[in-house]
């Protein structure tokens, strides 16, 4: 239950370490930036998160997405191919028996982690050739998962755009109250009020291309027609339509009411069966909580 703990104080420094005028001076704090960009012809601000990566000796710049929707960090296997290739310091590390490099060597900015398990996605990523790369290209070469934060504390700073790991929580964020939540396959489900129940969402940082998702028939229980707004996506190299519907019943997280927001359905009903798989109404990103300001 080790994700438990480490997005109890996820949701802490969504809280307070935006709000804070002061930082702890033994934080090493990460940095992040967002990615934005248009996807099938619409703009979307802050579309993901990513941190700057060190991978073994490699000398070049590397960047991972940071997908707490992810249980495991993984490698793009098309993006790894000239790297493999040419350094044994990473090949020599791919284990063919369980399908993982082990005992790695990884920095997220200039945080180590040592002697550590990634996994691999074979055909995702885009495949370089070395002399196509010069100093100031950021190569995306895989997935910072809720794995490697394992027994830690994590804290987000959306307002700052970094992240901290830490052993214990910093005294000044002793005292801050936070909200409990569920895990299941290792997924994280934060409980929300929605029409009045207590329903689970899905806590996703892999993306905010929404602040609300569900079924199409939990879409219409709290929105209303007609649809005001749609948007395509790619995942995982599906082309997926959500169509958003207006809520009419407050949405909330603990004592905050979420703002005005819209929900989503897709009609390929593409994310049911992994909703009903961890029991979940639906799922969150990073929408919600980017947006809160410190007097709210």
């Amino acid at each position: 239950m080790y994700v438990k703990k480490v997005l109890i104080f996820v949701l802490i420094g969504i809280c307070i370490s935006s709000c804070s005028q002061k930082s702890s001076q033994n934080l090493e704090w990460i940095p992040f930036v967002w990615e934005s960009g248009s996807d099938w012809g619409k703009y979307i601000e802050k579309m993901a998160i990513y941190v700057p990566v060190t991978i073994e000796d490699l000398p070049y710049k590397f960047i991972m997405q940071f997908d707490l929707g992810t249980p495991t960090t993984c490698f793009y296997g098309q993006a790894l191919i000239p790297f493999r290739n040419k350094y044994s310091s990473i090949d020599n590390k791919w284990n063919n028996q369980i399908y993982r490099f082990n005992n790695v060597d990884l920095k997220l900015g200039e945080v180590a982690f040592k002697d550590i398990d990634i996994g691999l996605f074979f055909d995702e990523g885009i495949e370089l050739s070395l002399d196509s790369i010069n100093a100031a290209t950021e190569i995306e070469i895989g997935i910072v998962g809720a794995d490697l934060f394992q027994n830690k504390v994590l804290l987000i700073d959306y307002k700052l755009n970094r992240l901290a790991i830490t052993e214990t929580v910093p005294i000044e964020y002793q005292n801050v109250s936070f909200e409990t939540f569920e895990t299941s396959n290792g997924l994280v489900r934060l409980p929300f009020q929605i029409k009045g129940n207590m329903e689970y969402l899905l806590f996703d940082t892999g993306g905010s291309f929404f602040s609300l998702a569900t079924t199409k028939q939990n879409a219409l229980t709290i929105g209303c027609t007609p649809i005001v707004d749609s948007l395509t996506v790619t995942s995982w190299g599906r082309h997926i339509t959500f169509y958003g519907l207006e809520t009419v019943t407050p949405i909330m997280f603990g004592s905050k009411i979420m703002e005005s927001t819209i929900v989503y359905y897709d009609e390929m009903a593409s994310f049911d069966d992994l909703y009903q798989s961890i029991n979940v109404w639906g799922l969150t990103g990073n929408g919600f909580f980017f947006r809160r300001s410190c007097n709210n």
